[in-house]
């Protein structure tokens, strides 16, 4: 018993000479660590008044200690006013209970943040970000809080009317029967309206996940070749910096089916920046639209022909020439390598070549004998008439059309009409009409002549090589049948 007395003892000893020489050394730091306190405390007091946030101290029970510079220009109390005040007068009513709530966050000796409302001295409501410590005195114990006020009032309502905005502008891309895309400089697909989707057809999941590598669909050019990845409106866009307008494509379905549309898409640039960070493209369905123009111009094209057909049956019995012309003009085409989709054009717009003839009047169109100079001056003019019937049009048949009424008597060697054209400088629709029209005026009847032989028309075209005709359009003659060139219908 006595024994444990005693190391009870010899503890409690050896503790108070611990205590006694730690004292000692504090006491001994203490007129440095003073200084360093005040030091500090000035730091403090000098940063927390020039800082733009509001920053308030507390006591547990929330009665106001400190108000900087910040939180008198926010609110508009000054420190008079308001130190030795509760905090509770800061906070609308509808906000009271979150007192209780900081209370326990700071007595619990824990931080926080919150973004919540306050109200300043004249009334009104500021949106705020308050960031809360707990502060302690010198035995370590939590005495009171310390609050950062950071107004977010302008910031919020900046950011609610871009919110408004965005929505009102996203409102009305959504009510648009245009489609509407935003790519990102690597193709991503950013945004796109439902009308979009629509239009392409596809779904919207589809559309979203669309990317260069893997495309919603295949596009192609009015003359059926395909768009290259690099030409598509808004890579361009992308790529150059300057808007598309009016970009005509064909989306092609899986079923074979072309939708088509007319792009516009422009780049969109930063602030400060010269690369376009993305592009946005509108579009239209316009393929109801070439239906309707395709009817008219089948119409017009129609109309012209039975025109032609007026002139022809004037001074040629059969009413075929123009047929068999368009037929032997496409066989020509076809064997100097044209595209068949430039052949097909050929054999509807030849039909044409005559149309001025409705121009010239019978005593010189039917005339039995030959022409005086005067008359056939006249005569010339056909290729003229022919031009302005057709007149200018964007149906490529129609422009085909009236290229060859105007161009189908001029000469290799320069010495044709009407405007004494030479060489290529012809159009090459001209040069194979010239030779299909000379071949087929030879082997049949007029009024003012008699039928030649398939032999004397194809010798008198080969001898014409050169000098009135083309000589490759006339290699590509000689490898017809002449002699049923002369009967089809």
């Amino acid at each position: 018993m006595a024994r444990v007395v005693s190391q009870q003892y010899k503890r409690v000893s050896r503790t108070r000479q611990l205590a006694r020489l730690r004292a000692s050394e504090r006491a001994s730091k203490e007129p440095a660590a003073a200084a360093d306190s005040a030091t500090l405390e000035r730091a403090i007091v000098a940063l927390t008044e020039s800082a733009s946030d509001g920053v308030i101290t507390a006591t547990l029970e929330g009665i106001l200690t400190g108000w900087s510079e910040g939180a008198e220009r926010m609110f508009g109390y000054s420190r008079e006013e308001i130190i030795g005040k509760n905090l509770l007068m800061l906070s609308p009513l509808e906000r009271d209970q979150e007192a209780s709530g900081f209370h326990e966050t700071v007595k619990a000796g824990r931080r926080g943040e919150v973004e919540t409302e306050r109200v300043a001295k004249d009334g009104h409501l500021l949106k705020v970000r308050i960031s809360m410590a707990p502060i302690l005195d010198d035995e370590g114990e939590v005495a009171g809080g310390i609050g950062i006020y950071r107004d977010l009032t302008e910031q919020r309502a900046t950011e609610e009317a871009l919110r408004v905005s965005e929505q009102r502008y996203h409102s009305v891309v959504e009510a648009l029967n245009e489609g509407v895309t935003m790519r990102s400089s690597d193709g991503r697909m950013l945004a796109f309206n439902k009308s979009a989707a629509r239009i392409l057809g596809v779904s919207a999941e589809k559309l979203g996940e669309s990317t260069p590598d893997r495309p919603i669909a295949s596009y192609i050019h009015e003359d059926g070749s395909p768009f290259l990845g690099d030409e598509e409106p808004v890579a361009v866009s992308l790529r150059t910096g300057e808007p598309q307008t009016g970009v005509i494509m064909g989306v092609a379905g899986a079923d074979g089916s072309v939708r088509w549309i007319s792009v516009n898409s422009a780049p969109l640039v930063r602030p400060g920046e010269q690369e376009p960070y993305a592009s946005v493209a509108s579009f239209t369905d316009i393929t109801e639209l070439r239906i309707t123009l395709e009817e008219l111009r089948t119409a017009r094209l129609e109309d012209l022909k039975r025109l032609a057909l007026v002139g022809e049956y004037r001074d040629d019995d059969t009413n075929q020439h123009t047929e068999r012309v368009a037929h032997t003009a496409e066989l020509v085409a076809l064997e100097l390598g044209l595209s068949s989709e430039l052949v097909a054009r050929i054999h509807s717009a030849a039909a044409l070549h005559d149309v001025g003839k409705i121009g010239i009047p019978d005593k010189i169109l039917l005339k039995p004998g030959r022409l005086t100079a005067e008359e056939f001056e006249l005569m010339k003019t056909h290729t003229a008439v022919g031009g302005r019937i057709l007149g200018e049009s964007d149906f490529p048949i129609l422009q085909m059309a009236t290229e060859i009424a105007v161009s189908h008597h001029e000469h290799w060697d320069g010495s044709g009409y009407p405007s004494r054209l030479k060489g290529e400088a012809i159009p090459l629709t001209g040069r194979i009409i010239a030779v299909a029209d000379a071949f087929d005026a030879m082997t049949h009847a007029r009024p003012y002549k008699s039928a030649y032989s398939v032999r004397h028309a194809v010798t008198e075209i080969k001898r014409c090589r050169g000098t009135q005709f083309d000589p490759q359009v006339v290699d590509a003659f000689m490898t017809l049948d002449h002699q049923a060139l002369v009967h089809t219908a």
